[in-house]
């Protein structure tokens, strides 16, 4: 993948692409002459961007990135956003009574945000290639400063979580969007592609916009976890900013308010299943909406529990056997690069094996499952097989670096895990 931030570079062709897309859509203007490392004008002052653009652009470098020389006039605008945000509260969105309480500091702090013409460039693209992303940055934002309010957080730290909230996917437009819209989860060739969207939309606010470096490190934090199973940078503990810390917890809830029933209970779920991973203080916030919201546990079509309770047996399995091959090949440490690899999948290992051991459910009865409690079957099922198969992706990276003959011997160690997920 190649961004086009500095001088002298090709734009991005996913992103062109979503240009030119976002161009039918709406008003998006050359700012200035479009030209090339030559000096050729490939693209006049105040002309609309069209699909001809896209061509035009094509395998040029350019003298300025493309970002800096085009303009939407119309799209999502502090206007727009104020409207949404105020949808948002009214709407029957699992998280409107949360965010209610904190409505009039977020519409306060909203007018007070300086919505940068590359940000507007890039939410207005997304939203034209992308609908539901607006959506969702739009709750982002929302949730983010709900959450920083509710800890008595400086008005400047409200308007930069706000604006982390709203921003943290916007290097999602750089991406092949085969790799954004899908069903099942991702090989490991998708996964590549898709890992680098929190680091995509540092660079992109670093480098083009004049908002301060410490929201283009919360952006690139997003994913990342408290104990190093995340990315980009596979960060742990206190190299994880605060406003970090607050976006990798309203992105795991965002996921899960397309659930078909008790949404909040399976954030709140997510968030605490595997100890160690998000930030307590501020998985709280979703902790107490979950509490608060008394959701319905009854679903629409959830398995029986014995079914849910034998996948589980099967998860468990598997994970006692990878962590004992694990430990077998940590003990003969036949390369460093191995012994690196084995390493982390033990700590990884036990780390699942820490949250399975926290759950607790060899207690319930799969015949007398109440609702609440088979939602926690369910909810652990997915969960666990989720990290599994992140475990799995994690292992491949890893050991890329090996030689076919070390693959070959360290392959059981986690393909066993891909097969039980």
């Amino acid at each position: 993948m190649h961004l086009s931030l500095a001088p002298g570079s090709e734009p991005n062709p996913h992103a062109l692409a979503a240009l030119s897309k976002a161009g039918e859509s709406y008003a998006i203007i050359a700012s200035q002459d479009i030209v090339d490392v030559r000096g050729v004008k490939l693209w006049a002052r105040d002309q609309p961007v069209t699909a001809a653009l896209q061509q035009r652009l094509m395998e040029r470098r350019l003298k300025q990135p493309i970002e800096v020389c085009l303009q939407a006039e119309g799209g999502v605008t502090l206007f727009t956003l104020m409207h949404d945000l105020q949808e948002l509260f009214e709407s029957q969105s699992p998280l409107a009574p949360a965010l209610k309480p904190w409505a009039p500091v977020l519409v306060a702090q909203l007018r007070q945000i300086p919505l940068h013409s590359v940000a507007q460039l890039l939410l207005t693209t997304a939203a034209a290639t992308r609908p539901a992303t607006l959506s969702h940055a739009v709750c982002g934002m929302a949730l983010a400063g709900a959450m920083v309010a509710s800890r008595e957080g400086s008005h400047h730290d409200i308007r930069l979580a706000m604006l982390g909230g709203l921003l943290h996917d916007i290097g999602e437009v750089y991406i092949n969007p085969l790799y954004l819209d899908y069903a099942q989860a991702l090989d490991i060739i998708g996964h590549k592609h898709l890992v680098v969207h929190p680091r995509v939309a540092q660079m992109l606010l670093c480098g083009l916009t004049d908002y301060p470096a410490a929201l283009g490190q919360a952006v690139a934090e997003h994913h990342e976890r408290l104990d190093r199973s995340g990315y980009p940078a596979r960060l742990s503990g206190e190299a994880v900013s605060r406003l970090g810390r607050v976006l990798a917890v309203v992105e795991v809830t965002l996921g899960s308010l397309c659930a078909s029933h008790a949404p909040l209970t399976r954030a709140s779920f997510a968030l605490r299943v595997v100890p160690g991973e998000f930030d307590p203080q501020w998985a709280a916030f979703i902790c107490d909406a979950a509490h608060e919201a008394s959701e319905d546990f009854a679903g629409d079509a959830q398995p029986i529990a014995s079914t849910l309770a034998a996948q589980l047996a099967d998860i468990d399995h598997q994970l006692a056997e990878a962590h004992q091959l694990a430990l077998e090949l940590h003990e003969q440490r036949r390369t460093s690069t191995i012994t690196d690899v084995v390493t982390d999948a033990l700590r990884r290992l036990d780390r699942l094996r820490v949250a399975w051991n926290a759950l607790g459910l060899w207690g319930v009865s799969a015949n007398d499952a109440a609702p609440s409690e088979r939602l926690e079957l369910e909810l652990a099922e997915s969960e666990l097989r989720q990290r599994m198969r992140a475990f799995h992706r994690e292992c491949l990276l890893l050991s890329e670096g090996l030689t076919e003959a070390e693959k070959f011997r360290l392959s059981p160690l986690w393909q066993g895990l891909l097969d039980a997920s």
